[in-house]
């Protein structure tokens, strides 16, 4: 078997996060003796300014990239010309997230990262047999990968597709997944169904859009306890992951 691993979305903070990744995958997946493969697709925004997160006008290092060791990657000017079509859709439905559409948009960017991480994954060779890690490089992971309860599952059919079964807010967590490659194609690619989403749930809401997606697809769907806070640019954890990271502090 082989394991392809895929990061999107934003380093942000990639200096602090890049040693729980080597630790929590890339160590135990090589202790297994198992081979990985890795690409990055990253939107590099002038800066991060988001009010909602504490972050001001930081600006983000696209060098950082370099230190995940990828045997591909892609960094792109961030523009919202890029998200337009379903942005603008999605603002003919009410607004989930409550701040003006600004966490829509944020979506949106990701999961175009995701469609383009999958064009890199598939170049490296990535097919439905393969296992496949999807992570964002802007997590600090608290625990690391357990080959038998989040790859065996996957090579067995017991699961086509393993989240974190924390913080679903009604829905499916979005954060990373571990998949097979049949399932890690449809979880990428869903900005395709982004309009089919936004019609079936009545809004777009990441966590909810997942859920639908997974079970109109009929993927046979497991949850992991594995931890990871989302650890903003200016070194951060996120309010609503501050709880998590306080439990793990206090285990070490």
């Amino acid at each position: 078997m082989r394991c392809f691993i895929g990061f999107f979305g934003l380093t942000r903070s990639l200096k602090q996060t890049v040693d729980s990744i080597r630790s929590g995958f890339y160590a135990p997946l090589f202790a297994a003796g198992i081979p990985m493969l890795r690409a990055g697709h990253f939107n590099l925004p002038d800066c991060i300014d988001n009010p909602r997160s504490g972050e001001a006008a930081l600006v983000p290092d696209r060098r950082e990239t370099a230190l995940l060791d990828l045997d591909l990657c892609w960094v792109e000017p961030q523009s919202d010309a890029m998200i337009a079509e379903a942005w603008q859709f999605a603002r003919a439905y009410p607004d989930a997230f409550g701040d003006g559409y600004r966490s829509l948009a944020n979506l949106c960017h990701q999961l175009h990262s995701l469609r383009r991480l999958w064009s890199l994954l598939r170049m490296l060779g990535a097919e439905r047999r393969d296992i496949v890690l999807l992570l964002r490089p802007d997590l600090l992971y608290l625990d690391v990968l357990d080959i038998e309860a989040h790859v065996q599952p996957l090579l067995s059919g017991q699961a086509d597709i393993i989240v974190p079964g924390w913080q679903g807010w009604g829905g499916l967590n979005d954060r990373f997944a571990f998949c097979t490659g049949h399932a890690a194609s449809l979880y990428a690619t869903r900005l395709r169904r982004f309009r089919d989403g936004c019609r079936a749930i009545g809004t777009m809401h990441a966590e909810t859009f997942l859920k639908w997606l997974l079970q109109e697809q009929e993927l046979r769907v497991m949850t992991t306890g594995l931890r990871a806070v989302r650890l903003r640019a200016n070194g951060a954890i996120a309010a609503n992951d501050r709880p998590m990271a306080q439990g793990f502090v206090a285990a070490g």
